[in-house]
């Protein structure tokens, strides 16, 4: 078995803060600190060192019995048993100790650390929409304009495909509901590529649309909210 003698001790200034010496040597200890400014400052210096990690321990109340078995263990022995004290000295003086010390101050944190439940929503699937396309015929099949429109941004695109013979008419275009009845969307240029942001009563309205038509408005006239001129192209709706 190795003597004491031969490890090697800590600072003397550590030993003093953590204090780990018995009430002899730690009254040595105190002694030297309150004669010895270059020491007391090490002592304190340690004290700054090692007092974070004091303060992120948070107080547990003892197990029940912990302290009948502490008494037990350190009651009077014999005058001759000293391996108690040896131990203590032994684990004191290790290069580990301080080591030892805070692994296992972390490991009872951690052991004994409060469960937290933490509740994670994820977020429902964005739901697609549909987007709606129709082509509009005339006499004879003849295809007209292929309209689209979606619902997520009520953008409604009508891209004529051949020019409509309109006389002084204007172009009108409208929605046709599963029941037969029309709502005039408006006026359409029947030649240009063109976007319609639909105004928000309407989207509903286009959402539900069966088919689409145009009809030739008198020139000259408000739009009224029934169709008074021919349709010249009808189209049923499809969702893509």
């Amino acid at each position: 078995m190795s003597d004491t003698h031969d490890i090697d001790p800590l600072d003397p200034a550590a030993e003093r803060a953590l204090r780990l010496n018995d009430r002899a040597e730690d009254e040595a200890l105190a002694r030297r600190e309150a004669a010895d400014p270059a020491f007391a400052a090490e002592v304190e210096a340690w004290n700054e060192r090692l007092g974070p990690m004091i303060d992120e321990v948070i107080p547990v109340p003892p197990p029940a019995g912990l302290w009948p078995r502490i008494e037990a263990l350190i009651a009077p022995r014999a005058a001759n048993d000293d391996s108690p004290v040896r131990f203590w000295r032994r684990w004191a003086y290790g290069s580990t100790g301080l080591l030892a010390a805070s692994l296992a101050a972390v490991g009872f944190l951690l052991v004994n650390r409060p469960v937290i439940e933490r509740v994670v929503e994820v977020p429902a699937p964005a739901s697609v929409e549909h987007v709606s396309v129709a082509t509009l015929t005339g006499e004879g099949d003849m295809p007209i304009a292929v309209i689209t429109y979606d619902p997520t941004t009520g953008a409604l695109h009508v891209a004529p495909t051949r020019q409509m013979e309109m006389a002084e008419a204007i172009p009108a275009l409208w929605l046709v509901a599963p029941d037969g009845s029309t709502t005039l969307v408006g006026a359409i240029d029947p030649a240009t590529p063109q976007t319609h942001s639909l105004p928000e009563p309407l989207r509903p309205m286009a959402s539900d649309a069966s088919a689409l038509a145009i009809s030739l408005e008198p020139m000259g006239e408000p739009l009224a909210p029934q169709a008074r001129g021919p349709v010249v192209a009808v189209g049923e709706v499809s969702e893509l």
